[in-house]
C-alpha cells in the first residue's frame, strides 16, 4: 500500500469529522486557549499511542499467538460494527459523556482517536499488510497533523456546516469505513482457507 491508501484508511477510521462533535461537546466549557491546549495534548498522547502499537504490535500478537486471519477479521468486524454506528447513530453516542472539563487522555486521545479501530488497524497494515512500520508512522503523523488542523477548526467547521452538514460527513465517513472493513474480513477470510 502506498503513503496516500494508508493515510486515507487511516483517516477514514479516526474520522475526525465524525469525532468532532464528540470533543466540542467533551470541551464545550472551555475557552478558546485551553480548548486549543487540551485538542494538541490529547492529540500528542494519541499519536504516542498509536506509534507505540506500531512498533510493538506484531510482538503482542506474537506473544498472545494471534494469526493474521484472525486480526484481519476481527478488525474487519470491529470496524464493521463502528461504521454501522457511524452510519445509523453518531460518534457521540459510542462514547460516554461522564468525563469532566479539559479531560486527560480519556477520552478524546483514547478511545476517540486511538481506539480499538485505529489500534486495530495499525496492527493490520503492519502484520497482515505487510505495510513498512516507517510508512505506517509518516501516515500516523500526517492523519493526526490533519485532525489536530481540523478539531483545532472545529468550532468554526461546526458553525459553518451546522449539525446537518457535520452529520452528512459522519455518515459518508462511515460508508466508506463500511467498504474497508468488509474488505478486510473478505481477506481474512481468504486467508484462512488458504
Amino acid at each position: 500500500m502506498s503513503l496516500e491508501e494508508v493515510s486515507l484508511l487511516l483517516f477514514l477510521v479516526i474520522d475526525p469529522f465524525g469525532n468532532l462533535p464528540f470533543v466540542l461537546a467533551v470541551l464545550r466549557r472551555l475557552p478558546f486557549r485551553r480548548y486549543a491546549r487540551a485538542i494538541v495534548r490529547e492529540m500528542v498522547f494519541a499519536l504516542g499511542i498509536l506509534i507505540l502499537f506500531a512498533l510493538f504490535g506484531e510482538k503482542i500478537m506474537d506473544y498472545l499467538n494471534i494469526e493474521r486471519a484472525s486480526l484481519s477479521i476481527a478488525g474487519g468486524i470491529i470496524l464493521f460494527l463502528i461504521s454501522l454506528k457511524m452510519i445509523f447513530a453518531s460518534t457521540s453516542e459510542i462514547f460516554d459523556d461522564r468525563y469532566s472539563e479539559d479531560p486527560l487522555l480519556v477520552p478524546i486521545a483514547m478511545p476517540a482517536i486511538a481506539g480499538p479501530a485505529a489500534l486495530t488497524t495499525v496492527a493490520v497494515l503492519t502484520t497482515r499488510q505487510g505495510v513498512p512500520v516507517g510508512r505506517v508512522i509518516e501516515a500516523l503523523i500526517l492523519v493526526c497533523v490533519a485532525t489536530l488542523c481540523i478539531f483545532l477548526v472545529g468550532r468554526r467547521i461546526s458553525t459553518f456546516l451546522g449539525p446537518r452538514g457535520i452529520n452528512a460527513m459522519e455518515k459518508l465517513m462511515g460508508l466508506l469505513l463500511n467498504l474497508v472493513a468488509v474488505n478486510m474480513i473478505m481477506r481474512g477470510i481468504q486467508d484462512v482457507f488458504r
